[in-house]
């Protein structure tokens, strides 16, 4: 599989409960952004709601977040990119979302989700045998993003790929909050039924999806936590186990990293999927719980 792929595969992972957006239109301006400044006594960090694929057109970034990185001496991201662009991401990705038992995807699934997969292959003009070896989870990502691809949609042009590359030639410290692998292994270990029932939910979201994102960049434009706070908590209404898995876990964990940034002299630049920032589990209420100041740019 190649680089690319696999790359379009990661961040259909991160995007999965995450806000992708395209360049389909301008939001108005409001002087707010995705961009947080936290403080803890004399010390900063900077906390950014990313996209992980976007448009040409969102480009060149409001002032807000350049100041912002330049001001900081450290990058930190869900993960290194670099990871991602190793030749081991792809074996990994492809160990994990192949069957090895023996069984295969329409065996392992009901009927109609068989048939609504392989309607959806046929319209992307891939062979329906490709997606036999796959896991649930593995073929849900594939069609993610094999869909953002027709929207127009760039892991290139993502937010965190963006300051990744500027970090990256900057030669400053780039830290990964988590691992490829264990983002992975967010959708390998859950169970059957559930990967089932994501996997449908992709599927018969697919054909809103147009609509809807041209409603979500307009409030990632405008840093409009609260609709995206509705968007990203109605997106899980029925997948409790997801939410617990995807968003409230990795999200503690990264507390107590975000907390040695906060203790270094000099600031950190964060940069993580905007769902993680929002809702009563969101990295801002979260932070704002145990006291830090936190201000919106």
């Amino acid at each position: 599989m190649p680089i690319r792929s696999t790359r379009l595969l990661i961040v259909a992972l991160c995007a999965s409960a995450l806000v992708c957006t395209t360049s389909a239109a301008q939001a108005p301006a409001s002087g707010k952004h995705f961009l947080w400044t936290v403080r803890s006594g004399g010390n900063v960090l900077y906390l950014a709601g990313s996209v992980h694929a976007l448009g040409k057109d969102v480009y060149p970034l409001p002032a807000a977040f350049e100041k912002a990185f330049e001001a900081s001496n450290t990058l930190v991201e869900e993960i290194n990119l670099g990871e991602v662009e190793s030749l081991s991401a792809a074996p990994m990705l492809l160990a994990k979302g192949m069957y090895a038992d023996g069984r295969t995807f329409d065996t392992a699934v009901s009927k109609e989700t068989a048939a609504l997969v392989a309607e959806k292959f046929k319209q992307t003009g891939l062979p329906i045998e490709m997606f036999r070896p796959m896991k649930p989870w593995m073929v849900m990502l594939m069609l993610t993003a094999l869909e953002a691809q027709k929207m127009g949609l760039d892991a290139a042009l993502g937010l965190d790929k963006y300051f990744y590359d500027k970090a990256n030639a900057a030669k400053r410290p780039i830290i990964g909050l988590e691992t490829a692998e264990f983002q992975i292994d967010r959708f390998d270990k859950m169970s059957d039924k559930l990967q089932e029932q994501m996997l449908l939910s992709t599927l018969n979201e697919f054909d809103a999806q147009g609509s809807e994102l041209k409603g979500m960049i307009a409030a990632w434009q405008r840093g409009d936590t609260a609709a995206l706070e509705k968007t990203v908590l109605s997106s899980f209404k029925e997948y409790p186990e997801a939410y617990s898995s995807l968003i409230v876990e990795r999200n503690r964990s990264w507390i107590p990293q975000l907390e040695k940034c906060l203790s270094r002299p000099m600031p950190c630049f964060v940069v993580v999927g905007a769902a993680h920032m929002v809702g009563p589990d969101g990295l801002l209420n979260l932070l704002k719980v145990k006291g830090y100041k936190i201000e919106q740019q």
